[in-house]
Parts: structure tokens; sequence; C-alpha cells
């Protein structure tokens, strides 16, 4: 039992010669509501042509002939007419309904809740970023939809010659890009499972998942649409900033290889730290640390800073190569050299994240040491399995252990927790560059060019929303509402133009970053 109709009605339909109105009928079992979406007028001369267009819903008359026709031979038929000048400058004349059929029964306007939406065919067509906010179906998405649909059509039959051409042209030339697109794809695909562990592997792998994204986009579309637009024009920038600060860089260090001034500056940072843990095996800050602890974990990490220069000098020559081909790399654009100095940073650092490690095991296993033991004095024990602390009975041997143990771990623990604080305060600098340079490197890539133009001038390409004024009528009739689009704000236009094979970045998690720090847990990657 349908209880609502809906007419949908361009807001140039006035303009249109009286004839029969093409459309499409759609009922809504949910809501039990009939909707006629109205397109346009065809001018039919006899009845077998109007039974040879099944897409014909209505009748559509001038204000001087309201009489209107009646096809029986239809289920679904609506007489709208023009009743009068509007007086509101959003549309240009109020609309009127005469009879409707539903269901090849003829029923009275009046006695059903009727509504005549006037939109704007144009504006629907070209808004992209259209958002759907209704929990049960958005007639504006449907609507959108068939005029696509009903659009293409139209295309298809009036295209031009050079339309096609420059159709097939920008087809063909997207297909011709997108085979070794798809090559390189499978490629970093199968060798994925160690590029993971590059900054610069996995950039390579997300800029050809991007631009095999953009071509298929353009195939499918068969025209380039706003967000392969925003994506092109920031590769291109991306790619010119990139070799004019290469350039600028060249220039600036002179004839100095680069490979030699980044080992240079990891000598430094080798001399810096062993300088550090010179001085916190002494008294650091006037600390009294136990001198046979403090002399075992100065030694075990001054043997790994050691050996890990002593690697960095044998591999010299191969890291010469390497950063020859990194140059190479640095060419495709700034994000690629971004993620460069990313993997540079974790190479000369590598050493650093292996004792930040060793310390915080070593906090973390003696802070639950002394957490347990503290349990055994308040005559408590943790329940692991229901994750709880449950009262226990301890024997006196069991007791003296245990005080043993705590006395150990109490007076070994500020030796620890020195170490552990000036390397995970080194660990929270390195991490917090390290997702500076990823954020920079992603926002980079989804620098929105073209839609803030476009958003500037606010052109119906970025209208994200309907809205929907009622309109009061002159004469007594249907409910009229008056639609027309809204442009998104800026953030949800720059949001909505990201690529779909990129997502953004989640926000830092801060409560698990402290919570981590004081237990001594590891801290990975922002």
């Amino acid at each position: 039992m349908t209880k609502t109709i809906l007419v949908f009605v361009p807001k140039e339909f006035h303009k249109e010669m009286v004839g029969f109105t093409y459309g499409k009928v759609v009922y809504d079992t949910a809501n039990e509501t009939k909707k006629f979406f109205i397109f346009g007028v065809r001018k039919v001369n006899s009845s077998n042509a109007v039974k040879s267009n099944n897409d014909l819903i209505g009748y559509f008359s001038s204000i001087n002939n309201v009489y209107g026709h009646l096809d029986r031979t239809l289920p679904d038929w609506i007489n709208i007419y023009l009743c009068q000048p509007a007086k509101s400058n959003s549309i240009n004349y109020e609309y009127c309904i005469r009879d409707v059929v539903i269901d090849n029964r003829k029923i009275s306007p009046l006695s059903h809740h009727t509504v005549i939406i006037v939109y704007d065919r144009m504006a629907l067509l070209r808004a992209e970023l259209l958002i759907n906010k209704a929990p049960f179906g958005d007639h504006f998405q449907e609507l959108k939809k068939l005029l696509q649909k009903r659009s293409i059509e139209d295309e298809i039959q009036k295209k031009s010659k050079f339309s096609l051409i420059t159709e097939i042209l920008l087809t063909y030339h997207a297909l011709f890009l997108l085979y070794p697109i798809q090559f390189l794809c499978k490629i970093t695909h199968e060798l994925l499972p160690i590029l993971k562990y590059s900054t610069l592997g996995l950039h390579l792998h997300s800029c050809l998942k991007n631009a095999k994204w953009t071509l298929t986009t353009i195939i499918q579309r068969k025209r380039i649409t706003l967000k392969t637009v925003n994506y092109i024009l920031a590769m291109m920038l991306d790619i010119s900033l990139g070799v004019l600060l290469l350039q600028f860089l060249l220039e600036y260090i002179g004839q100095v290889p680069p490979s030699h001034m980044l080992l240079n500056n990891a000598e430094r940072v080798v001399d810096s730290l062993r300088g550090l843990v010179n001085w916190l095996m002494g008294a650091p800050a006037g600390l009294k640390l136990n001198h046979s602890f403090n002399g075992m974990l100065g030694r075990f990490f001054l043997y790994h800073i050691n050996l890990w220069w002593t690697f960095l000098l044998v591999t010299r020559p191969v890291l010469e190569f390497a950063f020859k081909v990194l140059l190479l790399c640095g060419r495709l654009g700034v994000t690629f050299q971004i993620a460069i100095v990313a993997d540079l940073l974790a190479l000369v650092s590598f050493h650093t994240y292996c004792i930040y490690v060793y310390a915080a095991r070593l906090f973390n296993m003696q802070l639950r040491g002394l957490t347990a033991l503290f349990h055994l004095f308040l005559g408590k024990k943790r329940n692991p399995l229901r994750k709880r602390v449950d009262s226990c009975q301890y024997q006196a041997d069991q007791l003296f252990v245990g005080t043993l143990l705590f006395t150990i771990l109490l007076f070994l623990m500020p030796t620890t927790w020195v170490y552990y604080t000036v390397f995970t305060s080194l660990r929270l600098m390195l991490i917090g560059l390290g997702g500076f340079l990823t954020r920079l490197r992603f926002y980079l890539q989804i620098l929105p060019v073209y839609a803030f133009l476009k958003w500037l001038v606010r052109s119906p390409v970025t209208s994200s929303t309907i809205n929907m004024k009622m309109y009061l009528r002159n004469v007594e009739g249907p409910t009229t509402l008056i639609v027309s689009t809204v442009v998104s704000p800026w953030g949800e236009t720059w949001k909505r133009c990201i690529p779909d094979t990129m997502n953004p970045h989640p926000p830092v998690e801060w409560t698990k970053i402290v919570n981590n720090l004081f237990w001594g847990q590891l801290l990975y990657p922002l």
C-alpha cells in the first residue's frame, strides 16, 4: 500500500515543450513510497509511439493546457502541469498534479502525502563527493545513479567524432601504461616480505598501487575524475620538487661524494654515543650507581657500538654503490627522498635501537619481578588464568628467598633506570622524527591542488550534501521542496579526495605510549 508519492522534477522543467515525460518509477517497500523520477519531456505524436517508449511515466502540460493525457496501458502514470509563475527566485513556475495512476489504479493526489521535489540536474550529476547519509537508502543517490546511466546513454547516441577520438586515445594510453605498472606491482608484491623492512621499498610498492588505481579508474570511467586529477597533479608536483631539491643538494655539497658525508656523520654519531656510554659508566649527574653492574652494562653496550661501526666500515664499498642507486631513486620525487632519509636514519641509528631494546627488556623484567615480589610481602599472588590477584600462604624459606631477590633487584634498579631513561629518550626522538617524515610523505602524496581550486570557486564538483528548502506555494497543491547541493568543508573535501588505495594515518595513542614508557614495553614507529 503506497502512503507517500515523491515526484522529482528538474529545475529547468518549465522550459520543456508539452509532451510525454520520460524517467523512472521506483517503489520503496521499506517506506511504502512511490517515486517518480522525471528526466525530461519527449514529443510523441501517436499512441503506438507511446507504447514503444518503455521509459514514459506521464504527461506534462503548460498553464493553458491542464487536461493532459492518461495512458491506461502503463501501470504507473502521472500528469503534471504548470500552475502559475512562482514568487521565488529558486524556481520559475509552480507545479501541480492532476492525475496519478499507481499499479493500474487511479488515485487522487490529495488522498496521499504527495511531495514535489525540484532538483538541479547538472549540479547533481557533477557532485562527485556526494555522501549517503540516509539510514534506509538515499533518494538523491538513487536519482544521481539513474541520471548518470541516462546521461551515458545520451552521450553514446550524441557523441561527436572528436569526443570519441579523445576517449579512445585516453583509454589506449591508460592501457598502454597499465600493463608495465601491473607487472612491476606484481614484482614488488612478491618481494614485499623483504621490502617491508625498508621505507623506500614500501613507498615504491605504494606508488605502484596508486598508479595502477589511477589508470584503472580512468579506463573504467573513460574520463579523468576529481580524485585522479588530484593524484596526477600531486605526483607531478612531487617529481618537480624532488628534481629541484636534489639539484640544490648536489650543488651545495660540491665535489664531496654523498656517501662520504653519510659515513662521516655516522662516525660522529658513533663517537657521541661512545662518549655518552662512558659518561654513564662513571657517576652521571652525581648519581652513585652499582659499580660492577654499571661497568658490565657499559662494556656490553660499547661492544655493540664498536661492532656496528666495524660493520659499516667493512660494507663501505657496498654502501657507496647503494647510495648511487638511492640518488637515482631520489629523482622520482621528493617523497622518495623522504623515504630514503628515513631508511638512512634507521641505518645510522640501528645500534641505538639495539641498546634501547636491551635496556627496555632489562627494565621491564626487573619491574615485573619487583611487582611480583611485592605481592609476596602482602601475602598475595597474581593468578594469570583469572587475571586477578589472589591471597596465598607462603612458607618462611619462600619469604627469605623473596626478600633476598627483592633487595637485589631494588638496588640494581637505579642503574638500569638510568640507561633505560637515556636510551628511551633517544628512541622517542628517533620515532618522533620518523613519524614526522612518514606523515610528511603521506600529505605530499595526497596534496589536493586541483580540489582546492575547485573548492575555492565553490564548484558543484566538491558538493557533498543536499540542502532542501520548503517552498510556500501561491495556490493549494502538494508540498514543494527546492533542492540544492552544498559545497563540503575543506577538511571533508581533502579527505574525500584521497586515493582509494591510501588510508590516513591513525591518531597517535598517547595513553598507550605513556603506559609502555612506564612499564618498559617497546615503542614502535608512529
